[in-house]
Formats: structure tokens, C-alpha cells, sequence
């Protein structure tokens, strides 16, 4: 009941002026719906009497009126809870993307993409009908159950009594069914997800699964999901079946009970005739609402178990040291101080990718690394980006903890360029400038990042869309488009994880001297050709997630190593 009371008070409680126009609109269409029989029975009764002509064109008047008043507040009833579901649904749905961005990588880490899809899709859609048909159903089955029964009592309070027991046992018998249904509906959201993110990946890799022949495995992965998916839902289906009749049995039974308890009343003069087909009416109208329980009380389940879904995401808190009193960062190249720096990421704390790092890098100075695959390279980068948090007093800018930096501002000033660079499904120019502002910068990196010729050769220049992931672009293309998106702010920390790998010598010549040109910023540059570190003021070579060597290009190629074996190949390949 909890998740229930704070998605009404934080969403639902907004829109409250809405949902009380639909009650009264509700209260109004339930009135009209019990008061017409009550006329109905009026005019039955006035056949054969002297002055019944009257009272029949009056009543037969009245409920024709009555009947159009229905329509209209019936229409403004679901317009009036219809609407507030539709608001909700967008204000979660943009609550959600905005939690999910702010996220730190080290959350995201924790849920399969095809998962998240799932819940910011059929979730969220499930709270709009929670928001809007669900309350509608719950409301208007509450009042005209409470209406339906008054009328009833004051018709005949002991056919009244006849008429609800029934319904009150199908109701508890429904209750007991309906138990089921969240374990079924929660099981249902966790398979969904599993089969979308098995659906995305397929999607995404689809090239290399039609390299590799790979068709046949992966439409048995498909199956088994599908089919694991499909027999839950047929489990929830049959349970709905077995629900729905339970409440339909006691409607029906209803006219039994009339028939055998009200007919002899009528004979016997306790009752009218008319008040015996009021009641008939009654009952039929009562039937709706009671077989649409089962329904609503599905899709209470069902949004319970959405509910709690989107909330393992909504309140779980963003990973902000630096909150609620973060310190600025400076607005020029700043000094960083590594300090006896290990790092584990969290979903492996076992494993230890970066062990007792240290360094000190001057303020403009620029730091080369250089290791093997798996040296732990790109962690200490990330690390440095704040992309995943490093143990308090191990990192340093300016003589200030990374972990009481603004990580906003942090952001703002740092330019990282991953190893793996991703383009969206955007045109060259979105793709580069990411929503900062073409006022000529645009033309500048793109001829800092040797691109000119390179845009000049695509079919619409940087009006291009690249396709997903850069599709259309060559890997030197990317990284270099990535590049140009680095460059185009103003930065004081600039991070590049191998990003002139896919390029030529002459083109990373190029880039280096475009990157040291103008205001230096504090560059980090991992790499793994010498001619790309040479230029650094300090070299670490890492093995293990250890500091093995560390000096200038001069220093590490006068002793042996990792680093002077590693150039004198590229040497000897190069010449």
C-alpha cells in the first residue's frame, strides 16, 4: 500500500481538482443510473389506472431527459480521469529519463538495457491506466455500488438483503483469486524484460551473429524467453477466467433471487410490480461494474507490480558525494595528485583492477599511459572522469578531494574522448556539438580534427546522419568526430583513451599538434603508439593496475622495459 500512497501524493494529488470533477461527474451518472427505474416503476405502475395516461407521459419525459443528461456526464466522467492518466503518464516518464540520466555508470551497470526499456515503456503505461481507467473503474464501482444498494433499501430493504449477499460472497471468493495475481504479474515484468533485452542485443549484434552463423543459437534463445513469457501469461489469463465468472454467476443469480423472493412479495401485494422491475433494472445496471471488478483489480495488481518495478529506479538516491555543499572547481587547468589509489569496480569488489597508483601531474602538464590490454588504463580514466567514484582521499584536484568537486562542474570543465566512441543517430553537427551553440566553433574542431576532407566527401557534409552508432562513419572517422565533440568546449581537463588508434601517422601527428596548440589544457593521453606519448610530460607505464615504470619519453626508452620494448617495435615496423 505504500508505493500506492506515494505515486497518488507525488503524482496523483496534482491533478486533484480533475479526479473531483469525475467524481461529481461519476455521482451525477450514478444518481441519473439508480433514479431512472425508480420513474420506470412510476409509470408501470400508472398502466390501467384512470389517470395514468398523465403519469406515464410524464415519467416516459422524465427519463428521456434523464437518459440524455447520462450521456453527457458519463462522456465528461472519463474525459475528466482519462486526462490526469495521460499527465501522469508523461511527468514519470520524464521523471524516469531524467533519474536514468543523472545515474552514475556504476548503476546502470546493474540493469540489462532491454529491462530499463521495459519499464519506462509497458511500466509506465501501466501507471497511466492506474491514473486514469483504473481510478475511473474503482470510483465509479464504489458509487454506484453505495448508490445501487441505497435505492435498493429504500425500495425493499429485505429484497435489498436478498440481492447483496451473493454478491458480497463472489466478491470475497474474487478476493481470494486475485492473490495470485501479483506474483504472476511481477514475474511477467521480469521475463518481458529479459526477452527485450534479448530482442536489443540481437538487434545491435546483428552483423556478427550472420558472420558467425549464428542464427539457430539465438532463435533458441529467443524461444525458450518467448515461451517461458507466454506460459505466464497464460497462467494470469486462465486466472482471469476463472475470476470473471465468479461475479458474473452472482449477477445472474440475482435474477433467481428476484423471481423467487420478490415474485410472491409482488403476488402478495408487498411489493408493486414497478418496484419488481426497478429492482430488475437495478440489478442489470449493478451487473457492469461487478464484472469489470475482476478487470480493475487486475490492473491493480498489475500496477502494483509496475510500481514497485519503477520505483527500485525512482528512489534509489544518485551516487553525490559531493552533495549537498559541493566545492567549485577551478575555471583553469588545474594540478590533479593521485594518492595510493584502488580501485575494484562494484560489481566486482573482489577483483582489484587498479592497485597503489600515485602520481603528480602539474597544472597544463600533459600525462601519457601506456600498458597492455587489461592494464587498467581505461579505469583510471574513469575514475579520474568521476564516471565511477574513487575511495575518499585518493584523489586530488588542486589540493581538494575529486569527491567534494561539483561533479556538474567537474563535468563542464573536463573533455573525455573514450576509447569506443559513440555517435548517435544524429546528423554530424548534433553529433559534435551535443546542444552547445554553432558560433563558428563548429568549422574550428572539425578543422582541428583533420575532418574537413572527410565532411567535405560525405553525401550532405555535417548535415549527414551518421546512422546508429556511427554506422556510415570509418572507425578513424568516429574517433575523430569524437574528438571534434571533445574540443568544442572549453575545457581545462582534457581525457583521451586511445583515440588516434584507428588513424594514420600523419593524421595523429596532425591531431597532437592541433590538441597542444592555443591554451593548453591538463591533458590525459592513453595510447598505445610511442609517437603519441612522446610529447608527454610524464609517461606511466601500468601492468596489473600497478605503476611499473613512469618518467619522460626520454627517461623510459634509456632503460629497459615495457615502454623501450614497445617503441623499439613500432620503430622497426615503422621504418
Amino acid at each position: 500500500m505504500i508505493p500506492f500512497l506515494r505515486f497518488a501524493r507525488d503524482y496523483l494529488a496534482r491533478y486533484w481538482h480533475w479526479y473531483l470533477g469525475g467524481v461529481l461527474a461519476l455521482l451525477a451518472t450514478n444518481w441519473l443510473s439508480v433514479s431512472i427505474p425508480v420513474f420506470l416503476a412510476e409509470g408501470i405502475d400508472a398502466l390501467g389506472q384512470p389517470d395514468g395516461r398523465d403519469v406515464i407521459l410524464r415519467s416516459a419525459l422524465v427519463v428521456g431527459a434523464m437518459g440524455l443528461v447520462l450521456i453527457l456526464v458519463r462522456t465528461a466522467s472519463r474525459l475528466l480521469f482519462f486526462t490526469p492518466g495521460r499527465l501522469v503518464e508523461a511527468q514519470v516518464k520524464h521523471d524516469l529519463f531524467e533519474k536514468l540520466i543523472r545515474h552514475q555508470p556504476a548503476f546502470l551497470d546493474r540493469w540489462p538495457t532491454g529491462d530499463l526499456i521495459s519499464r519506462v515503456s509497458s511500466d509506465v503505461n501501466m501507471l497511466r491506466l492506474l491514473g486514469g481507467f483504473t481510478a475511473l473503474g474503482v470510483a465509479n464501482t464504489v458509487i454506484a455500488i453505495a448508490m445501487t444498494s441505497t435505492q435498493m433499501a429504500r425500495l425493499d430493504p429485505v429484497l435489498a438483503a436478498w440481492v447483496v449477499l451473493p454478491l458480497l460472497v463472489g466478491f470475497l471468493v474474487t478476493l481470494v483469486f486475485v492473490r495470485q495475481f501479483r506474483a504472476l504479474m511481477q514475474q511477467m515484468q521480469e521475463q518481458a524484460g529479459e526477452l527485450s533485452d534479448h530482442i536489443l542485443s540481437s538487434y545491435q549484434g546483428a552483423p556478427t551473429i550472420h558472420a558467425f552463423r549464428a542464427e539457430a543459437a539465438f532463435q533458441q534463445g529467443f524461444r525458450q524467453r518467448n515461451e517461458a513469457y507466454l506460459r505466464t501469461m497464460l497462467k494470469r489469463a486462465n486466472l482471469g477466467v476463472t475470476i470473471g465468472p465468479v461475479l458474473s454467476f452472482a449477477s445472474s443469480f440475482n435474477v433467481f433471487i428476484l423471481l423467487f423472493v420478490g415474485g410472491p412479495r409482488a403476488i402478495r401485494g408487498e411489493i408493486t410490480v414497478g418496484e419488481l422491475v426497478a429492482f430488475t433494472t437495478l440489478v442489470a445496471y449493478l451487473t457492469g461494474p461487478l464484472r469489470g471488478m475482476s478487470f480493475i483489480i487486475s490492473l491493480v495488481k498489475q500496477a502494483q507490480a509496475s510500481l514497485e518495478r519503477i520505483e527500485a529506479i525512482m528512489l534509489v538516491p544518485v551516487d553525490r558525494p559531493d552533495l549537498p555543499d559541493p566545492t567549485p572547481v577551478p575555471d583553469h587547468p588545474p594540478a590533479l595528485s593521485v594518492r595510493g589509489l584502488s580501485f575494484a569496480y562494484p560489481d566486482a569488489p573482489d577483483h582489484v583492477v587498479l592497485r597503489d597508483v600515485s602520481f603528480d601531474l602539474p597544472a597544463g602538464a600533459t600525462l601519457g599511459i601506456l600498458g597492455s590490454t587489461g592494464a587498467g588504463k581505461t579505469t583510471l580514466l574513469r575514475v579520474l572522469s568521476r564516471l565511477y567514484n574513487p575511495p575518499r582521499g585518493t584523489v586530488f584536484v588542486e589540493g581538494v578531494d575529486l569527491l567534494d568537486l561539483d561533479l556538474d562542474d567537474w563535468r563542464r570543465r573536463m573533455a573525455m574522448v573514450p576509447q569506443r566512441a559513440f555517435l548517435f543517430s544524429e546528423r554530424v553537427r548534433d553529433n559534435v556539438l551535443l546542444g552547445a551553440p554553432d558560433d563558428g566553433r563548429l568549422e574550428r574542431v572539425l578543422e582541428l580534427a583533420q575532418l574537413e576532407v572527410d565532411m567535405a566527401a560525405l553525401p550532405h557534409g555535417v548535415e549527414t546522419v551518421v546512422g546508429e552508432a556511427g554506422l556510415t562513419l570509418s572507425g578513424g572517422q568516429r574517433q575523430r568526430v569524437a574528438l571534434a565533440r571533445g574540443l568544442v568546449r572549453e575545457n581545462t581537463v582534457l581525457v583521451l583513451d586511445d583515440v588516434l588508434s584507428a588513424v594514420d601517422h600523419a593524421t595523429e601527428q596532425a591531431l597532437i599538434a592541433a590538441i597542444r596548440s592555443g591554451r593548453r589544457p591538463t591533458t590525459i593521453i592513453v595510447a598505445n603508439r610511442i609517437s603519441a606519448l612522446q610529447h608527454a610530460d610524464l609517461v606511466l607505464v601500468l601492468e596489473g593496475g600497478t605503476i611499473v615504470d613512469r618518467g619522460t619519453h626520454d627517461d623510459l626508452v634509456a632503460r629497459p622495459g615495457l615502454y623501450r620494448d614497445t617503441w623499439q617495435r613500432q620503430s622497426e615496423t615503422t621504418e
